[in-house]
């Protein structure tokens, strides 16, 4: 991975944010975090935080339309881009080195000073609607966000945004902007060659982000998701495969030794050609592609397994599912097994992290709960895990029985109920 140096940094007004220092590198990254999520908003102002975020990197103080303000970003081959989740916008630009400060400056301006203009709302209100209906093609994301919906979790369909979408103003962008906008609430991760000389990063970071200094860090909302009694269904006669998203949940947040274990539990059983659950269903001819992994919350963490599978190989496949689970939990693990996922785990983080933008990604979970774990020991910590201890990490996961099974397809309800009977019992005790 990136030599790198990781600095915590307190500045006035409560702005808080990690500096990288990477040598060798050419390029800067730098991202403004913002507790400032959906969960903040009424169901009928839902894509407030949205639309917000699409409107916000144009028309500023120094720039009188978007276009010119993306104009003089990008001259040079810089990137920018912002996204939206249920807890938080995040808006990032990437440039080379021998610009950084100007690109940076003009980032730091625009989250200062947004016009919000009514013709550019507008735009952007059409190009959201595009957006929301392009997303309706991604069945995965669909009974993801139908199945979180089902669980008691912060969440909307795409079908549903859209149809709320006519609902927002743009006075409504204004207010959510000035609630979530402020130095407290702020958190930033900025990345390059800055040979320990962090005075440059800092003086810039004061001369150009200019916000409220009023307020606090928002916290992450309390959820507490619950067991459906059932499976989510959507039936798409159109699709003639089985779209299947499990999704389970512990009752805390994960500590970052918690966290590896199940990391490479997913490895073990879906991430590679020769996993215990996809490598298998592989030689068997069940199923294309499948994987798992984790998602963090404020207090919860969750782990998911996803596929699509034909109806005739989805309860086979269910089966293997229920079947290496229910051997792992009982904290029966392949010492060889093991120790090939350890290895790939190993390498597989060690890849994810040999680029500037991808270290800037590992440290990202700063802005969920503001923990900070130096990548620079991970392969240490990894080295560490025992089979022992994943499997144990699992049970605990298992026992605390919190999941559902998320179904879409060709698929009526007696079917998906027979699969859903498989997964559950993964959880029995």
């Amino acid at each position: 991975m990136l030599k790198h140096r990781v600095e915590r940094v307190r500045l006035e007004g409560g702005l808080e944010g990690l500096i990288i220092d990477t040598p060798k590198t050419g390029v800067v990254v730098a991202e403004v975090n913002f507790r400032a999520g959906e969960f903040m908003l009424p169901k009928e102002k839902w894509e407030s935080a949205h639309l917000m975020e699409h409107v916000l990197l144009g028309a500023n103080k120094n720039y009188a339309k978007a276009r010119d303000f993306q104009e003089a970003l990008e001259q040079n081959g810089a990137y920018s881009n912002a996204s939206t989740s249920v807890y938080d916008i995040t808006y990032e630009v990437e440039s080379a080195d021998f610009e950084w400060q100007r690109v940076l400056g003009l980032l730091f301006d625009a989250i200062s000073s947004p016009l919000f203009l009514q013709e550019e709302f507008n735009s952007e209100k059409s190009n959201v609607r595009e957006e929301l209906i392009s997303r309706s093609n991604n069945h995965f994301r669909h009974i993801n966000l139908g199945l979180r919906q089902s669980m008691g979790l912060c969440s909307l369909t795409d079908p549903e945004r859209l149809e709320l979408l006519d609902g927002v103003t743009r006075d409504d962008l204004v207010v959510h902007y000035k609630k979530t906008h402020t130095m407290p609430n702020a958190r930033f991760i900025i990345a390059g060659n800055f040979n320990g000389k962090y005075d440059e990063v800092i003086k810039l970071i004061k001369s150009h982000l200019k916000l409220s200094k009023r307020g606090k860090r928002i916290s992450m909302p309390k959820e507490n998701p619950k067991t459906p009694t059932g499976p989510f269904v959507t039936r798409k006669p159109s699709i003639p495969n089985i779209y299947l998203y499990l999704d389970t949940y512990s009752s805390h947040s994960l500590n970052i030794k918690e966290y590896n274990a199940l990391r490479l539990v997913s490895t073990l059983l879906t991430e590679t050609m020769y996993s215990r659950i996809f490598g298998t269903a592989r030689e068997k001819g069940w199923v294309y592609g499948m994987g798992s992994g984790l998602s963090r919350m404020g207090s919860n963490t969750g782990w998911w397994m996803g596929m699509q599978v034909s109806k005739t190989n989805s309860q086979p496949l269910l089966r293997l599912i229920r079947d290496e689970c229910q051997r792992l939990r009982s904290g029966i693990i392949n010492e060889e097994d093991f120790l090939a996922a350890q290895k790939h785990l190993l390498g597989k983080t060690m890849r994810s992290a040999q680029t500037i933008g991808g270290l800037v990604g590992s440290y990202n979970n700063y802005y969920i709960n503001d923990e900070i774990f130096d990548l620079n020991k991970q392969p240490a910590e990894l080295k560490k895990l025992t089979a022992k201890f994943c499997a144990s990490t699992f049970k605990e996961l298992c026992d605390d029985n919190t999941w559902g099974l998320g179904v879409l397809g060709a698929v009526s309800v007696l079917p998906a109920r027979k699969l859903h009977d498989y997964a559950s019992e993964i959880f029995l005790s």
